[in-house]
């Protein structure tokens, strides 16, 4: 395959984990929206029998409160940009990880599988975009295939490998069309600088070598 045809179907495989964890992104920019129109609500409503002083200190502080959710919000609606766009940002793992955790949240609640996530995370540096989507797609193609009640556990301990180990063998015979293929997982992983390696009992991504600065 060709560098750019490459790049394109690398492109469409991390729409694809976009659309997954979209309405995960969408509440974190309504959330603090919604926030912002109770405070606002409260404002203009006067308790009765409250002192100008005492009103005064309570608008202020609604104010702040206003103006600080506002603040949240346009923070999260300038990070989506770096869902859409590689700019070059580099991320701890453990930070990259933690947030892969959090989008996953729901299809981790209701997967019936057993997930155990290592407490040690190798101490490296690596690209937002590309590691961002590739863990998610590594991630949630292993979870959509596995058998209901099966173990996964994931080891991120190392510098130069991270390890998905299930006790039973995904399945992808029955996997839902809109699902991942460990094919497209290679694929993102060729594009992203990785390398996916499948074994009976383990799935491994050997991480990409960040130039020296």
């Amino acid at each position: 395959m060709s560098a750019s045809l490459q790049a394109l179907a690398a492109h469409g495989v991390r729409l694809k984990v976009l659309a997954q964890v979209f309405s995960v992104l969408r509440h974190e920019v309504v959330g603090p929206l919604s926030n912002a129109t109770l405070a606002a609500a409260m404002l203009r409503q006067t308790p009765e029998g409250a002192s100008p002083d005492a009103l005064q200190q309570r608008c202020q502080r609604l104010a702040g409160d206003l103006t600080g959710m506002l603040e949240d919000s346009v923070a999260v609606v300038r990070d989506l940009d770096q869902w859409l766009a590689d700019h070059g940002a580099i991320a701890p793992a453990d930070a990259l990880l933690s947030e892969c955790r959090k989008l996953m949240f729901s299809h981790l609640l209701l997967s019936r599988r057993s997930v155990t996530w290592s407490e040690t995370v190798a101490a490296v540096q690596l690209p937002t975009f590309a590691s961002r989507y590739l863990l998610l797609a590594w991630l949630l193609c292993l979870l959509q295939a596995l058998p209901a009640d099966s173990d996964l556990a994931l080891d991120f301990s190392q510098a130069d490998a991270w390890h998905a180990r299930f006790s039973a063998a995904p399945d992808f015979s029955g996997v839902q069309p809109a699902t991942f293929d460990p094919q497209e997982v290679e694929l993102l992983a060729d594009a992203s600088g990785w390398r996916l390696v499948r074994q009976a009992d383990c799935w491994s991504l050997h991480l990409p070598v960040l130039p020296d600065e």
